[in-house]
């Protein structure tokens, strides 16, 4: 549909953020004419406590300011995107957002010069300033890794360099790469793309996974070369920017803004290395159920049921939601049936609207929930998700003042995740059926397998090639090959037959150009298992704890935020229940299958 075709109240509320777009560039000009203060704090800023206090605390302010004058042009954009109005609203909001940063930049490095006895001493001259401490001091622990002025310039400079190799991969498979083509189920010569391939990949007709698989993958062997240099130039370049910021590695610079040691990096591969007898498991049943003597790498996302083709209106959608998340209370409950009310959320597709969903806003906004609602179960599960973030952004908006009003990506993905296995456990008590309960656990069982296992496997995938490289290996499309073929031995087991080509795969994986971000995928889901799991106890203080988590904004790092939850991440306790919650849905689901 058009957008105007659809009607007012399945569409989000942005007139609580500005009236109108005139409001907004009022907004606009008065963040752009506030940053000619920076220059001046710039100057005075160490000369006294209360100095430092002004600073950061325009600094804040000023911020949230743009902060919401972005969230509008950001959202205004994302609902159709082919407005040249919005275009050009999102266009000047980027520029600002990028002015402000230049604005502000002297500020780390500049609060750098004062020693840790002389913050203290601001602290007691100032009691105002405690109210940034936290903040500040978080700063401090960069000391090591903050460079001089100009140095910090040079690097600054050389930002987009750094994602050279990330844009030119991005450029290569989305628009130079060709598959040629292959016969569909109908035995119809069309085009394979890296889109539809995870299409023919659920086929039913198993020649046509096969066709698909080989084709795909003959097209990047004739690239291998190509994406190998790309990859070693990515890790290359990151082992540069980690010495010259004085960390010890790639890897330590990646995972030190989330409190992350490599330590406890490694102890999360270990866990889940340890618990591969369950996914061997999965593998079995699989197999079994699909009716398959042997099962290649192709057969794997073929799924174990059809799709349920329940619908949902939207209305229908919220109600499910509400009742699910009904096991968090009436506050949560109600607070979120009137987010639902007030506008939250932009429902259905409409022509030019950003595709897939998410969750935005900012810390003086209502939580915005995109949707791209058509009816379908996994619709229902996409809006339980986003409403999951949004809670969380309440909440921590709610409870916390500007400077500790969000939350990092690290415990992001948790709240989410939760709310999808509230709402499944949710359906499973609900069912009316063993094949929807069958359908909602095998649902289930390839989330965890997708989450857990497989973004392990890519998040060890990822940190071999750094060591490789930190020892002078060169990383070529033979040794890459070589190495991911031997980590999916490991992780497939004899329960699989390893197809050769799927050594070439890692050249189909951009996260490995986001730097030892896949990790935190399994991250996500291993924590809302574990919180999950406590609260259909019933363990004291679990709901409570939940809660407080909820609502800690930033004042906590992301590890210290989650123990408040009840989840320690350096310890394996989290792994094993998420396991344990693995192994106990197949039990649900073979005693099931095995009930026909």
């Amino acid at each position: 549909m058009e957008r105007n075709e659809i009607d007012q109240k399945y569409k989000w509320n942005l007139s609580a953020i500005y009236p109108d777009v005139e409001a907004w560039k009022q907004e606009f000009d008065t963040v752009k004419q506030q940053l000619s203060v920076f220059p001046e704090l710039e100057k005075t800023m160490l000369d006294s406590a209360e100095n430092l206090y002004q600073t950061i605390r325009q600094i804040t302010e000023i911020g949230e300011q743009m902060n919401r004058v972005y969230t509008y042009a950001h959202l205004k954009y994302s609902e159709d995107t082919t407005k040249p109005d919005s275009k050009k609203l999102m266009g000047e909001a980027q520029n600002l957002v990028t002015a402000f940063s230049e604005s502000v930049a002297f500020f780390n490095t500049d609060l750098l010069k004062l020693s840790p006895d002389q913050l203290e001493e601001f602290f007691n001259q100032h009691e105002p300033l405690r109210e940034y401490e936290i903040l500040l001091r978080e700063t401090y622990r960069y000391q090591p890794h903050i460079l001089s002025k100009p140095e910090e310039k040079i690097l600054s400079a050389f930002q987009k360099e750094r994602e050279t190799a990330s844009d030119t991969y991005e450029t290569l498979t989305s628009a130079d790469l060709k598959f040629g083509e292959i016969l569909n189920e109908e035995g119809e010569s069309v085009e394979l793309t890296d889109t539809n391939y995870t299409l023919f990949l659920r086929s039913d007709n198993r020649l046509v996974r096969k066709m698909a698989f080989k084709k795909l993958y003959t097209a990047y062997e004739a690239h291998k070369n190509t994406f190998a240099s790309l990859y070693a130039g990515q890790i290359e370049g990151e082992k540069v920017f980690a010495r010259v910021r004085n960390f010890d590695s790639a890897l330590q610079m990646s995972l030190s803004g989330d409190h992350v040691t490599p330590e406890i990096y490694q102890n999360i591969i270990d866990s889940i290395s340890s618990h591969l007898d369950v996914l061997f498991r999965y593998y079995r049943l699989k197999k079994k159920v699909l009716g398959l003597k042997e099962m290649h790498i192709y057969d794997i996302y073929l799924a174990m049921l059809p799709d349920s083709q329940k619908k949902y209106t939207y209305e229908e959608a919220v109600e499910e939601v509400l009742s699910a998340v009904g096991i968090f209370g009436d506050e949560y409950v109600q607070i979120l049936r009137q987010g639902y009310a007030d506008g939250w959320v932009d429902v259905y597709p409409n022509t030019g609207k950003v595709g897939g969903a998410f969750s935005g806003g900012c810390a003086t906004t209502n939580p915005y929930i995109l949707l791209n609602f058509q009816n379908t179960e996994e619709d229902v599960s996409t809006l339980a998700h986003e409403s999951g973030h949004s809670m969380h952004s309440y909440f921590t908006r709610k409870y916390n003042p500007l400077q500790y009003a969000d939350y990092t990506i690290f415990v992001a993905e948790v709240p989410s995740t939760v709310n999808e296995l509230v709402l499944a456990y949710y359906r499973l008590e609900h069912a009316q059926s063993r094949e929807e309960k069958l359908s909602i656990l095998n649902h289930l069982l390839e989330l965890y397998k997708a989450t857990i296992y497989r973004q392990i496997m890519f998040a060890e995938f990822e940190k071999l090639t750094h060591d490789l490289s930190e020892q002078g290996k060169v990383l070529t499309a033979e040794l890459l090959c070589d190495e991911y073929y031997k980590l999916n031995k490991k992780y497939f087991g004899d329960e699989v037959v390893l197809d050769q080509e799927i050594s070439m795969e890692w050249m189909r994986v951009p996260h490995f150009y986001y730097n030892f971000y896949v990790y935190k995928y399994a991250v996500g889901l291993t924590a809302a298992s574990h919180i999950v799991k406590r609260i259909r106890n019933h363990e004291p203080n679990a709901l409570e704890d939940y809660f407080a988590f909820l609502k800690l904004g930033s004042k906590k790092n992301p590890i210290e935020s989650l123990k408040v939850a009840g989840v320690d991440m350096t310890k394996t306790d989290a792994f094993d229940s998420a396991v344990e919650m693995f192994s106990e849905l197949l039990d649900q689901f073979e005693t099931l299958w095995d009930e026909k």
